[in-house]
């Protein structure tokens, strides 16, 4: 819909320019990401108001607390999956003289595995212990 909309204005980008599909899977990728790591959380809290808080928190809040111009804080702000996801939209290349440290594109996707793995590993294994 959106690219007829903007195919009409001249402002269309198609599916085969540099970087599209990429920032295409990486947005479809992001809720379900988000959704297991709320799950991950909840099998961890067991409580849901807390739940909801403590992941809308590690997800949407804690990211821009961390700046791009100290290497440890880059490097915890590029293990977060929306600082992942916002690099993975990214279609152009980072200013290579800035003074931030700018995450990679593969590490970026290995965020998106790690935590997607973490979430549903703690919470098979939780479950298991705690509801047999």
């Amino acid at each position: 819909m959106s690219q007829a909309i903007l195919g009409e204005e001249r402002a269309g980008v198609p599916l085969s320019h540099p970087g599209v599909l990429r920032a295409l899977i990486a947005s479809a990728l992001l809720a379900p990401v988000c959704a297991l790591v709320g799950l991950g959380f909840g099998a961890l809290i067991r409580h849901s108001a807390a739940t909801m808080v403590t992941t809308s928190f590690v997800l949407v809040m804690l990211p821009p607390i961390f700046s791009q111009s100290v290497r440890w804080s880059a490097a915890v702000n590029h293990a977060m999956p929306t600082a992942a996801w916002r690099r993975l939209v990214q279609t152009w290349e980072p200013d290579p003289h800035s003074l931030g440290y700018d995450a990679t594109v593969p590490g970026s996707w290995a965020v998106y595995v790690l935590w997607l793995l973490l979430a549903v590993v703690l919470a098979v294994v939780l479950v298991r212990r705690r509801d047999v």
